[in-house]
C-alpha cells in the first residue's frame, strides 16, 4: 500500500461549487507509534502548536511511578490543529454510537466494572 489517493476540496471556482482535487499520499515509509499520553503547548510563537506523545506504563518502581516516555513531537499550525480536533471529535462520536460512551476518568471506569 504505497500510495493512497485522498480527495481534497480546493477553493471554490467562479460558479460557487467546491472543486475536488485528488492528491496522492505516500504511506510507504509510515511507521506506527502507540501513544497513551500526550502533552500540548503553544510554542514560543503564536503560529505553532506542539503536541508531545508517548507512553505511560503506570508501572511502580522503587521511588514512585515509572517516568512517562515522550517519543514524538507533532508541530502544527492552529488551522491544522482545529481540523484535527474536528476529525477526532467525529471519530469519537462514531465510536460511542457503536460501542457506548467512553469514560475518560479511570476511577469511574473501575467503579463501573466492579
Amino acid at each position: 500500500m504505497a500510495d493512497e489517493v485522498t480527495p481534497l476540496t480546493a477553493a471554490p471556482p467562479a460558479a460557487g461549487q467546491p472543486m475536488q482535487v485528488a492528491v496522492q499520499v505516500d504511506v510507504s515509509k509510515m511507521q506506527p507509534v502507540y501513544c497513551n499520553f500526550f502533552r500540548l503547548s503553544l510554542s514560543s510563537s503564536t503560529e505553532e502548536i506542539l503536541m508531545d506523545v508517548g507512553l505511560h506504563t503506570g508501572i511502580m518502581i522503587p521511588g514512585g511511578m515509572e517516568p512517562i516516555h515522550l517519543t514524538h513531537r507533532l508541530v502544527m499550525n492552529p488551522f491544522v490543529a482545529k481540523r484535527l480536533i474536528e476529525s477526532l471529535r467525529q471519530i469519537v462520536v462514531r465510536h460511542e454510537q457503536a460501542f457506548g460512551v467512553l469514560e475518560v476518568d479511570p476511577q469511574k471506569r473501575l467503579r463501573r466494572q466492579g
